[in-house]
Formats: structure tokens, C-alpha cells, sequence
């Protein structure tokens, strides 16, 4: 019987794409030399991006203490465009600001809001750490739905007008969230860290990838490669996938080890969970594979640390531990 899906087409396409692939250099001079390329490549496929930074114009509508947590809850308002608005809510500990800490952006997961992971951030900031939460676009208070649709599924193509992309715009609030972040006189400017779960996990290696204000990068449930997602999970789907999973065009350029390796020789913790189909194991072992090799050609082989095991999609409390641990051994405080 004749297939007339796209599917065959679109492996074949990656393939043809990864044939021309080239292997990561050993010597350190390439390897910079490639990280620079790519990092322009990717900018190139995240669309455009607005000519200025605005003033973020920071409100705080809301201040209150987490009941005995000693951790200290805000409601904020910051713009990242001239007509563009984030609510967020900023999580720091209760004790008296004696001196700076570090900060962290955590990056929700597909279609959950900053009201997500209500446990790991509250410990998180209870560890010492001022930790900012936004809505993503089209999530949370930035989601609108007519009719059922929600805004997204309408306006992304007219974004394509302009050269925007969704992973594109969101890419912008991140960086500007790390703004908001380190202009906090709470906050040590230079001693930033960000991390997120699945969707968010993505968000995070790809701002880590493109800012290097980013020091420690911790993103969880959300590695593999494309080709795995071509090869393996699209097709045990029946063809059903998230469109905030792609960059654009990103193919002519590599597969997500690419992106990845633009944050070496900065501290890097990887968890998956080995269940997850939307990110299959076998592209996260190749991620671990080249990347590990990347690391090791600079010298920072200890910088680069991953674990995959079977458990659920979330930042479970071991993932957690291990995140905090992480930024504890490498933001100083």
C-alpha cells in the first residue's frame, strides 16, 4: 500500500541534513571557532528580534511571606518590549539582605504557567538563591483562548510576517528576565543560573547556549536530539508532536548537541527521565556522547555532568537536590 504520509520525506531530509554534519574538532581554536558559528546560526533560526532593549519599568504588585518556609513571595510586572508585559513571581529567602546572592530563572515546562513546581522553588530559594518565574508567552496570564483555540495557534503565523518565531520570542523574555534578575540589589549581577523543566529544560540550554551571563545551567527532562525525535518518537505518535519543540530551519545547521556544546566549558547538569518519549534515550546518550567530548577537549570534563534514570517527567525531589547542589558548587555566595 502506497504511504502517502510526509514522515519518509522529513527522515530523509534529516539524514540527508546530519550526512553533512561535521564531527566536533579536538583542538580548542576550531572548537571556540565553531561554538561562534553556531551561536550566530542559531540567533539566525530564533527569527527576528526587536532593534532595542527597553526599560523593563519593574512593578511589584505583591509582597508576602510562604508561611513557614522562610522564603519570601513576590508578584511582579516587567516589560521585555515596548507593548509587551510579563507577570512573574520572584521567590528569595525571609532573612535579612546582609549581602548579594545568586540568582536563577526558572523556565516552565509546555503549557504550564510559574504556578508550576510549587515545591522545588520555594526550596530552591529557601537554599539561599533569588529566583524569578515568569509566564512564558502564551502561557499562564499571557494565554488567551477564543473559541477553544488558543492564541497561539491563530497568531504564530502571523508572527511569521515579521520573522518571528515562538521559540525566537520567548529566547527575548529570557534574556530580558536575566536583566530584571541582575539589576535586583539583591542579586550578584555576575553569578547567574538558570534551569527548567521539558519545554522550559529546552529554554534553558538554549539561553545558556546564547548568553554567557548564564554561569550554571541545570535543565531537566528535555535532551535528545532531533533525529531521535524523527526517528523515534514522531512515529510511535502517529505524527502528533509540539511545535515549540523546533527551531527554525536548524536542521542546515546540526541537531541539538550543536546548541548544547555553545555552553561549554560553563558548569552543565543534565537530568532525564529514561520514560520520556518526547525526548528518547537514544538521542540524549548521542547528546552525552559529543558533548562530554567537547567538554573534555577544554579541559572542564568535571564542568559537564549528566544522569538519566527511570523515574517521572518533573523536577522530582532527587532532581531538585541535585540542581541545588549543582548551583551551590557553582554560583558562589
Amino acid at each position: 500500500m502506497t504511504d502517502f504520509s510526509i514522515l519518509p520525506m522529513l527522515q530523509r531530509r534529516m539524514q540527508e541534513c546530519l550526512a553533512r554534519r561535521e564531527p566536533f574538532p579536538s583542538e580548542i581554536d576550531p572548537l571556540v571557532e565553531r561554538q561562534r558559528k553556531t551561536r550566530e546560526a542559531l540567533l539566525e533560526c530564533l527569527g527576528a528580534r526587536p532593534a532595542e532593549v527597553v526599560a523593563p519599568e519593574v512593578r511589584v504588585e505583591a509582597e508576602f511571606p510562604l508561611g513557614e518556609t522562610k522564603v519570601i513571595q513576590e508578584r511582579i510586572v516587567y516589560r521585555t518590549e515596548e507593548d509587551v508585559w510579563v507577570p512573574a513571581h520572584l521567590y528569595r529567602p525571609a532573612f535579612p539582605k546582609t549581602k548579594k546572592l545568586p540568582g536563577v530563572l526558572m523556565i516552565q515546562g509546555w503549557d504550564l504557567d510559574k504556578h508550576s513546581m510549587p515545591e522545588f522553588k520555594v526550596r530552591l530559594a529557601a537554599a539561599g538563591y533569588v529566583v524569578l518565574f515568569p509566564d512564558n508567552r502564551f502561557s499562564g496570564e499571557r494565554k488567551h483562548v477564543s473559541n477553544g483555540t488558543a492564541e497561539q495557534s491563530n497568531l504564530l503565523p502571523v508572527a511569521g510576517l515579521f520573522g518571528l518565531t515562538f521559540m525566537g520570542m520567548n529566547t527575548w523574555d529570557n534574556q530580558r528576565a536575566l536583566d530584571v534578575l541582575a539589576s535586583r540589589d539583591d542579586v550578584e549581577s555576575d553569578q547567574l543560573g538558570v534551569t527548567g523543566l521539558c519545554w522550559g529544560g529546552m529554554q534553558t540550554w538554549t539561553l545558556a547556549a546564547l548568553d554567557e551571563r548564564v554561569k550554571a545551567v541545570c535543565p531537566v527532562c528535555s535532551v535528545s536530539t532531533y533525529e531521535a525525535l524523527l526517528r523515534d518518537f514522531i512515529p510511535w505518535t502517529g505524527g502528533h508532536t509540539c511545535y515549540g519543540t523546533y527551531f527554525w530551519d536548524w536542521a542546515q545547521h546540526g541537531d541539538v548537541q550543536d546548541i548544547i556544546a555553545c555552553i561549554a566549558p560553563r558548569p552543565l547538569l543534565i537530568q532525564n527521565n529514561v520514560n520520556d518519549t518526547w525526548f528518547p534515550v537514544s538521542g540524549y546518550h548521542q547528546v552525552v556522547r559529543e558533548v562530554s567530548q567537547v567538554y573534555r577537549s577544554f579541559g572542564a570534563g568535571d564542568n559537564f555532568q549528566h544522569d538519566a534514570r527511570l523515574t517521572v517527567h518533573d523536577i522530582t525531589e532527587e532532581f531538585g537536590e541535585r540542581v541545588i547542589g549543582w548551583f551551590n558548587q557553582h554560583l558562589e555566595r
